[in-house]
């Protein structure tokens, strides 16, 4: 039996795996679905708390431990890696932004150009302290859902929330002795309008990942979770297993 962690990614919660939970326990594995208190302004103005969050879910685990890390999750996971390189037997990073080492966050993003349904101008709405911003929903929609459900889509854009904006400037340390040494596989998507196809494969590259093609979009646990499922099952039978 394989221990999942799931990390979310930015503006979302743990609420955003419910299709995959069930299918993961009902193939024989616990699953533990994390909220990151990052996601409370009020939690700090750098990574620590998210830092500690992944950490202690690892720590409770029983192993083999394989982190599951969305979007912004894959930078947020990365910074705790870094310091614990050998406490999990692997990171799926899914639809993953990826940082380098001296890297931030939302200057990472901002390569993306307009490529990035978030870069486009109108779609970020910044709280008026700018320390927390949200999209609009139609950003949402386009980026994130453009191809759920519209049940799924709705549901998920009603639950999303605003995301601590210091923590997205602050630059992460990573090197080739502490993340570097973490087995990983990039789960990426050529109709992910957040992160497009070219930035992925750099990043999975970059990252030392294997890039695996997913169909769906931004938000595969949602558009395909049945062909995330099978992905992640056929990963634990790699890493999972003595």
């Amino acid at each position: 039996m394989t221990t999942f962690v799931l990390v979310h990614g930015a503006l979302h919660g743990s609420w955003c795996w419910r299709h995959i939970l069930a299918p993961l326990r009902h193939a024989g594995h616990s699953v533990d679905a994390i909220d990151l208190r990052a996601q409370d302004s009020s939690a700090g103005t750098g990574f620590a708390a998210s830092v500690e969050a992944v950490a202690a879910a690892v720590n409770r685990a029983q192993p083999p431990v394989v982190v599951v890390a969305h979007s912004l999750g894959g930078a947020k996971v990365s910074q705790y890696l870094e310091g614990a390189p050998d406490v999990v037997a692997g990171v799926v990073l899914v639809n993953a932004l990826m940082v380098e080492d001296g890297e931030a966050v939302l200057a990472k993003l901002q390569t993306a150009g307009e490529d990035c349904v978030f870069m486009r101008p109108g779609a970020l709405n910044f709280s008026e302290d700018a320390t927390t911003l949200s999209v609009t929903a139609a950003a949402a929609a386009e980026g994130f859902y453009n191809r759920c459900g519209p049940a799924d889509a709705a549901w998920a854009a009603a639950q999303l929330c605003p995301e601590p904006v210091p923590p997205l400037l602050q630059p992460l340390h990573l090197s080739a002795k502490g993340f570097g040494m973490v087995p990983k596989i990039y789960l990426g998507s050529r109709h992910d309008r957040v992160l497009p196809w070219w930035m992925q494969e750099k990043m999975a590259k970059a990252a030392g990942a294997q890039l695996i093609e997913l169909g769906g979009d931004h938000s595969p646990f949602l558009s395909v979770p049945d062909e995330l499922v099978g992905q992640l099952l056929s990963i634990e039978e790699k890493w999972g297993r003595p």
